[in-house]
């Protein structure tokens, strides 16, 4: 892939920045500025509370990932203003004030120009949701397994008391149930990701380093 560059002005009467496609995807192009947007604003559900920043390369394959499954499953999912309305409040609410208005005055944006990147973040979900959603099954013998061998071990590596099996046995599987979808969801993106055309611009990305 050629490394498309682009002109873009931040503010008036500072210098330049030059942009360029990154990636594409199934011929759609994904740009420098796309991906460090993502990472400045923390958007994505690879994002938790007390996580390390996630990488540029990072952030850049998460997105791929996302634009993948939504046009390949191409499913019809309804993203409503309330739904980026309340994510927005939840990244928003991970800065300071201060720090927020300097992220987007860096950018020249506003926080509508938000909503793209936050409506595709909420279908990519819904569309895993749709498949993963609905449980797993979780034996009798995992959750005593995990009771036996991460559960006590955690608890009293604390200084607490574990709960008797019985007690924590709805949580561990739910705990399991959830880790067991992630898993079936990561190997059913990375399917689709091999069937799809992804291109990346490792030129465009090193030049933000």
């Amino acid at each position: 892939m050629a490394p498309v560059l682009l002109l873009l002005w931040l503010h008036p009467g500072q210098p330049q920045v030059v942009d360029c496609i990154v990636a594409e995807v199934n011929g759609k192009a994904l740009t420098l500025t796309d991906v460090r947007i993502l990472q400045e604003f923390a958007i994505g559900p690879e994002h938790k509370d007390g996580d390390p920043p996630v990488t540029l390369r990072q952030t850049l394959e998460e997105a791929i990932n996302r634009r993948v499954v939504i046009d390949l499953v191409r499913e019809d999912i309804e993203v409503t203003k309330k739904e980026t309305d309340d994510l927005l409040l939840l990244w928003k609410g991970r800065f300071e004030a201060e720090q927020w208005q300097e992220r987007l005055a860096a950018y020249g944006l506003q926080e509508e120009a938000l909503r793209p990147y936050l409506e595709e973040v909420i279908r990519y979900i819904k569309t895993i949701d749709l498949r993963f959603g609905r449980g797993v099954d979780v034996s009798r013998q995992d959750i005593e397994r995990y009771y036996e061998e991460e559960y006590r071990p955690f608890e009293r590596s604390l200084g607490r008391e574990p709960k008797p099996l019985v007690q924590a046995a709805a949580e561990i599987e739910d705990r399991l149930k959830s880790e067991k979808a992630g898993q079936q969801a990561t190997t059913w993106v990375r399917s689709l990701r091999a069937q799809a055309e992804v291109r990346i611009n490792d030129r465009c990305l090193e030049q933000a380093r």
